[in-house]
């Protein structure tokens, strides 16, 4: 459900531009969804984790906090450095800068590859290939993906609209969020690849508030408004955002979200006929599921 051509502007290097901002404004899993993914994933301190794509460390401290072998895989330098100086007290937790797809792994796989809000943008072609290559027979691999989804402040979403069209943001005037009913399953390629079996899926409905600064601070680290052609653009698109919420909705509103966590159990390894090196492509276009938090 893409909102229209700005879309394909959306790249998943420009985070790294707003590092210090995509550590102030984006929160990390809620406790529920935290709780259920290292339940189902068996993580432990004997475990040993792959991260893809950690960001400034929103999953990684958690996870190093349980005393676990971490190895956090983040392309951006900048938001790897945010990362490191977070993990710096945990001697388990490392931080390396690389793309998933052309990152050389250790000779010893892994018990489980996690990844938070950022499977998305991986190379749809190899990223189950990567994923099941450095697991272990019998490991997880657990994804965490936020929906936004219809709810939260009435009228909120349908009055930024004219907003998102007036500055090029979107060629729909009608365009809402789904319902959570209406969200399909996620990453259903893992349901038919034989690397991955006993596929789980659960959904947790989540409701966030914003002030009117966190709400546009989050704004300032979306793709969408990082992919705008110019700077002046973006300030006044933010700058609307700031008025609509001051002068309409008391200087707070909610959004809801439905987080997702997909698990499968990594299978036999392939034979050597379907085995080998996987071809990375640095520029893999990402594959984004409708109404994914960017």
């Amino acid at each position: 459900m893409a909102r229209s051509r700005a879309d394909a502007r959306r790249t998943r290097t420009s985070f790294d531009r707003v590092a210090a901002l995509y550590d102030r404004y984006r929160d990390p899993p809620p406790e529920v969804v935290l709780r259920h993914a290292i339940e189902v994933a068996a993580l432990g301190p004997e475990s040993r984790v792959l991260e893809v794509g950690g960001g400034t460390g929103q999953l990684s401290l958690p996870l190093a906090r349980l005393g676990l072998d971490l190895t956090v895989v983040e392309m951006g330098p900048h938001l790897a450095r945010i990362a490191r100086d977070k993990l710096r007290a945990f001697p388990r937790a490392r931080v390396h800068v690389a793309a998933f797809e052309s990152w050389t792994p250790p000779p010893a796989p892994f018990d489980a590859v996690v990844s938070c809000n950022a499977f998305h943008w991986l190379d749809p072609a190899v990223r189950l290939v990567r994923s099941g290559d450095v697991l272990l027979p019998g490991g997880i691999l657990g994804i965490i993906h936020p929906h936004h989804v219809r709810g939260g402040t009435p009228g909120f979403v349908r009055r930024t609209q004219p907003l998102y069209m007036e500055w090029g943001l979107s060629d729909d005037p009608e365009f809402m969020p789904p319902t959570p009913s209406e969200l399909s399953p996620i990453y259903p390629e893992i349901d038919i690849d034989g690397r991955f079996t006993d596929v789980h899926r659960q959904r947790f409905p989540v409701l966030r508030a914003y002030t009117t600064d966190a709400y546009v601070g989050l704004l300032q680290t979306d793709s969408l408004i990082l992919g705008m052609e110019s700077e002046a653009d973006r300030q006044g698109f933010l700058s609307d955002i700031r008025a609509l919420i001051d002068g309409e909705f008391e200087g707070r509103v909610v959004r809801q979200y439905v987080y997702e966590v997909v698990t499968g159990r990594r299978t036999e390894p392939p034979s050597e006929k379907t085995a080998g090196p996987v071809a990375a492509r640095q520029d893999g276009a990402a594959s984004r599921p409708s109404g994914s938090l960017m």
